[in-house]
């Protein structure tokens, strides 16, 4: 996905979709800080410590990939291209490391939902940004 040339302000639904992935991965993050501290959290195929420092990890970075975005877009300055590689690495590394992760415990279970789904909504506005920001 190769950036456009230059980054403008965007309609309102470009907008709108920049808003929910901040939204949404902000909520992200502090559900993987509660995950953190959940008992009962298996892993498929790491260990569950390792998948959520996986998760800490990516929400950092898209935290980090989207703040220079931003800090671009109100400069006026062109955004690097590799920031949206950067991004979607790390939306990558955020599914697999949920995927690989599950739970008995009811409580665990239900901050594991929970994190799909702001991730989901942050993965649909990622994916709103892509198209509809021209």
């Amino acid at each position: 996905m190769a950036a456009p040339a230059r980054r403008q302000l965007g309609d309102l639904q470009c907008n709108i979709d920049r808003a929910e992935i901040i939204f949404n991965v902000g909520q992200l993050s502090g559900t993987v800080a509660n995950l953190s501290n959940a008992t009962g959290l298996v892993s498929a195929n790491a260990t569950a410590d390792a998948d959520i420092s996986a998760l800490q990890t990516g929400v950092q970075g898209v935290g980090g990939a989207v703040k220079q975005i931003l800090t671009a877009l109100v400069s006026g300055e062109n955004a690097s291209p590799e920031l949206r590689t950067q991004l979607g690495a790390n939306l990558t590394q955020i599914r697999l490391a949920l995927a690989d992760l599950s739970s008995n415990h009811t409580m665990t279970a239900a901050l594991l939902d929970t994190a799909n789904t702001q991730f989901t909504n942050a993965d649909l506005a990622a994916t709103g940004v892509f198209f509809n920001c021209k």
